[in-house]
């Protein structure tokens, strides 16, 4: 399974053959943990209410007509995104194509950062003066940048990749071999199951788990010299305080986890803390940008 099985670490890229085989995951708790099979039933619930709220905020959207603090393109996004998610989940819920649960993350952190991006423009209209507007160039660098570690650190998840490199800098194998890359970041590339059912890692996941934490600790250092350059700025010291805050917790946190053998507790809170440095990027650019000149994240 991937980081919600009854006898996690042991049950770490343990699958069932049978069931992935077919592409469709059986949702019932006969055989299953419990809470495991509480938090899926909870997750769907979630969504479809989630999904309605969303068909509400693209019908106001239409309606506003040019009183809408965003580009249309916004709500529109949020929708299709939602659509998207929906038929994904439904069509295609295995976890043996990483491109599938790439998908669902990405999907994910693009609707909970375009929803925060919206609410922020309806609600506020703070923006620094405009003598720091060469600051929106460099908060945007910090998005991409941010968001580009979400992708390799779900790439690295949904290919479990994570066992490959059981040390802070030590993998088991060669790493940077052109094959290797080749292979590790091959969007086609399969998981293949042994007859137990355990995921088969080749030594070319290694490279993953590697690119991810070099490109944290890249991540880490420009975030550090923005959140110096940005300290004058009285408009943006809760941004400031956010951002530092977030990027130290998710360094703290990803070592503890690999320190650690990976347990789930901390796990979900690397996943929570990327979200939530993904929020705070996306409110730095919010204060820096105009509203009358609100082009969408990313």
């Amino acid at each position: 399974m991937g980081i919600g099985c009854e006898d996690w670490p042991g049950c770490y890229a343990q699958l069932d053959p049978g069931v992935e085989k077919k592409g469709i995951t059986v949702l019932t708790p006969q055989g299953r943990d419990m809470a495991h099979y509480g938090a899926r039933v909870a997750h769907r619930y979630i969504a479809s209410i989630l999904g309605l709220f969303i068909v509400a905020i693209f019908a106001v959207a239409l309606r506003q007509g040019k009183d809408r603090s965003t580009s249309l393109l916004v709500p529109l996004a949020i929708f299709a995104i939602t659509v998207f998610l929906s038929l994904l989940g439904y069509y295609t819920p295995t976890r043996s194509n990483p491109l599938i649960t790439m998908g669902n993350l990405l999907g994910g952190m693009a609707l909970l950062g375009l929803l925060w991006w919206l609410l922020q423009r309806e609600t506020e209209g703070a923006e620094v003066s405009s003598p720091q507007a060469g600051l929106r160039p460099l908060a945007m660098v910090a998005l991409a940048l941010v968001i580009m570690q979400i992708v390799l650190g779900g790439w690295s998840s949904a290919n479990y990749a994570s066992a490959n490199c059981p040390g802070l800098i030590s993998c088991e194998g060669e790493i940077f071999r052109p094959d290797y890359l080749a292979d590790a970041f091959n969007p086609l590339r399969r998981i293949a199951l042994d007859d137990q059912g355990q995921v088969i890692r080749p030594d070319s996941l290694a490279v993953l788990s590697i690119v991810h934490r070099l490109f944290a600790l890249l991540t880490a250092g420009y975030l550090a010299w923005l959140v110096r350059k940005m300290k004058p700025q009285p408009l943006l010291a809760g941004t400031v305080i956010a951002l530092s805050l977030f990027s130290i917790g998710q360094l703290v946190v990803g070592i503890s986890a690999v320190w650690f053998q990976l347990p789930l507790l901390l796990l979900t809170l690397h996943n929570c803390l990327a979200a939530l440095l993904l929020l705070a990027c996306i409110n730095l650019l919010h204060r820096l940008v105009p509203p009358a000149a609100s082009p969408p994240p990313g």
